[in-house]
């Protein structure tokens, strides 16, 4: 079994059934994103619309905050954890003109996440609840009902993802906006800086919340 899924199902749910776990926050992968964009490097082919996938084309990769569980995609599923993520982007960190909120009202069930974010006109960090959960996420949900956040970056269109060329120098050259024609000119180190800044920022707040007030699964 994934680690994560033997601690929640066995050491927590079976051999200390009396303790209660509330939020689990996660960053995955979330070196490639805002404000990086504007075209992949040294020859790599662009990132592409993938109509079922995650929102991103060849010039915007957005910062991605997903939420679970959230089983129904045309409507919110957890507000409270909604509502505090976007909360702490548009207030504390000041990110309310990049921010845009994804809920599938009124789309299909296979395409809403990336229609939505076209309607939307590309915001650059999009909030949003995932209808299917995947590693550790799914392992918290399942067992434990607990309300999961993450942070992620550009998935499908990084050719790196999850591979060994995954290196700092190789995300520094997908981050470099300079000679671009796509938001501010920064190098490679500055955006990365600026991204993981702005991430760990949001996932600490989040933390600081969560250990103070716990968001609870409204599902249960």
């Amino acid at each position: 079994k994934r680690g994560s899924d033997y601690w929640t199902e066995y050491y927590v749910g079976e051999d200390n059934p009396d303790v209660t776990i509330t939020n689990y926050i996660n960053l995955d992968m979330a070196g490639v994103n805002w404000p990086g964009g504007g075209g992949a490097p040294h020859g790599d082919p662009d990132p592409a619309i993938d109509e079922d996938g995650y929102p991103k084309d060849a010039e915007v990769w957005p910062m991605r905050v997903y939420i679970g569980p959230g089983p129904n995609h045309d409507r919110l599923d957890q507000p409270e954890m909604v509502g505090l993520s976007n909360w702490i982007g548009s207030d504390a960190l000041g990110l309310e003109e990049q921010m845009g909120t994804l809920v599938g009202t009124n789309y299909s069930a296979d395409t809403w996440k990336t229609s939505v974010w076209l309607d939307m006109d590309r915001p650059e960090i999009i909030v949003y609840e995932d209808t299917t959960a995947r590693s550790d996420h799914a392992s918290f949900q399942d067992n434990l009902d607990v309300v999961t956040i993450g942070f992620g970056g550009l998935v499908d269109g990084y050719w790196c993802y999850h591979q060994v060329c995954d290196t700092l120098e190789e995300m520094e050259a997908w981050m470099d906006t300079t000679g671009k024609d796509y938001g501010e000119e920064n190098t490679g180190v500055a955006n990365l800086v600026n991204s993981l800044d702005m991430i760990t920022w949001w996932a600490l707040m989040t933390f600081f919340h969560c250990d103070e007030k716990p968001v609870l699964n409204s599902l249960v």
